[in-house]
């Protein structure tokens, strides 16, 4: 029997949230390059300038660089979340109770996207309403959204 493989990689690089992030940075540095030339003491407006060109860059790369990927196969399910979980985390197949695809709603049942979750249960998601929902049982429901 050939191992079954399904993988997964998610990341916010051409997707809505990225035109909207450059929706807001270009005209804000395009303001920033109209006030530098017509601003008599070009120094403290060049340092303004520097200042806010480095963070909305720094803004950018950060956001563009979350990658959230899965990889499911007959060992059980594994992720990490670059570049906040680094190495992949595994749930063991023999730790997990059952295992679906659902649809669910990030902004109700968790607050948003990301790194989310609450008493009983966590979720790590980029964008979308579906996810793969994994009960791995215990004391505390430790249900899983990815």
């Amino acid at each position: 029997m050939a191992n079954r493989v399904f993988k997964e990689e998610q990341n916010y690089r051409g997707t809505w949230i990225m035109y909207l992030i450059l929706l807001f940075e270009l005209p804000t540095v395009v303001l920033l390059i109209v006030l530098y030339f017509n601003a008599d003491d070009k120094t403290e407006i060049g340092m303004g300038l520097t200042f806010v060109m480095i963070t909305l860059v720094l803004i950018l790369i950060f956001i563009s660089s979350l990658k959230l990927e899965t990889r499911i196969d007959d060992f059980g399910v594994s992720f990490r979340y670059f570049p906040f979980i680094r190495s992949w985390r595994k749930i063991e197949k023999s730790n997990i109770l059952s295992i679906k695809v659902i649809n669910y709603s990030p902004l109700t049942d968790y607050g948003g996207w990301g790194l989310k979750g609450n008493k009983t249960a966590k979720a790590y998601s980029i964008l979308g309403t579906e996810g793969v929902l994994i009960d791995t049982g215990g004391k505390k429901n430790n249900d899983r959204y990815i």
